[in-house]
């Protein structure tokens, strides 16, 4: 199977890393001026997998196909995009040119995109997936990521209509063979909107406290990031998705006396932290972008999202690095 990782971030070099061991054919697509180097030096990847009982830790060389242009007779199966949510507006124009009969997996944030993807591909060229077990960042041109071994660990995928359908059970087939777990949902589209008000709530809430060992330890701002993602998951009902038929939702609707508690413990899971600390060190941008979607979303649709604005205000106050 030919798989293109559109863009040399780290899930999508991850995941892609983790293709080629299961027997892919794996290219990834960079900028013209990076295409010389990472063909001759490759892409360094220091992973901690946390997927067995001990923890893994590997320091390795990943030497994939290297291109830095697609043409529209590509011989690609899948295109994953993995790049981050902001850079998707000027992705979409080149994909509706270049995707070919390639099936295109949207492997990102999304919130209120899907019918800017509309207007550039059809149904039938995409659907969705989530590295939801894969994070990290960028340090000295060497990729840091975790792999994560909790058991809600997983990559979610599925047709926007919520179709099964051979492309997505074929892609699920190749994921379950690199143990990344593939959950095929009929619902992706709730899975996606509600993830992201989670997203956008707990990432505010790490950062305000400056890391997340440190989150782990700050029992106020856990409180306030609580009642931050209800504000989240509140617009989304108002959106007319209903959170409830997600089970990871479940956690945040429960009173703050068990919720706290348990997020406590969930939260101090070494993967997730390693995970955390790489999102917030080095896509402030994007989380920024998130927060401010959600706060925006509450005017739109009448939620008072007083705890997710303090958080976005204590944000300001940390000095992360993009």
């Amino acid at each position: 199977m030919k798989i293109l990782i559109y863009g040399a971030g780290v899930v999508g070099c991850t995941y892609g890393w983790q293709l080629s061991k299961a027997g892919c054919d794996v290219a990834v697509l960079v900028r013209k001026e990076q295409k010389e180097l990472v063909q001759k030096d490759g892409i360094r990847i220091i992973c901690s997998d946390f997927r067995e009982k001990a923890r893994k830790d590997t320091d390795i060389i990943f030497k994939p196909t290297v291109i830095d242009e697609l043409s529209s007779n590509n011989d690609f199966e899948y295109i994953i995009v993995s790049t981050n949510k902001l850079q998707l507006s000027t992705i979409l124009p080149s994909l509706s040119k270049s995707a070919g009969k390639a099936n295109v997996v949207f492997f990102q944030n999304n919130w209120d995109v899907f019918t800017e993807i509309d207007k550039y591909l059809k149904p039938e060229q995409y659907f969705f997936a989530f590295p939801f077990m894969v994070g990290g960042g960028k340090e000295d041109k060497s990729i840091h990521c975790a792999i994560s071994g909790l058991k809600y660990s997983n990559t979610p995928l599925g047709e926007k209509d919520g179709r099964i359908t051979p492309r997505v059970e074929k892609l699920s087939i190749i994921l379950d063979k690199a143990n990344l777990k593939p959950v095929i949902s009929n619902q992706i589209l709730v899975w996606l909107i509600t993830h992201y008000a989670v997203a956008a709530g707990l990432s505010a809430g790490i950062m305000s406290a400056g890391s997340a060992s440190k989150f782990i330890e700050n029992t106020a701002i856990i409180k306030t990031t609580m009642k931050a993602i209800r504000e989240g998951l509140a617009i989304c009902e108002r959106m007319g998705i209903n959170p409830k038929t997600e089970k990871a939702n479940r956690l945040y609707l429960l009173p703050l006396f068990i919720s706290v508690p348990i997020a406590k413990k969930i939260y101090s899971n070494d993967a997730l932290q390693l995970m955390f600390d790489g999102h917030i060190n080095h896509s402030p941008t994007e989380i920024r972008q998130m927060i401010d979607d959600i706060i925006d979303s509450g005017v739109k649709y009448a939620v008072i999202t007083s705890n997710l604005t303090q958080l976005k205000l204590l944000t300001k106050l940390i000095k992360v690095s993009e």
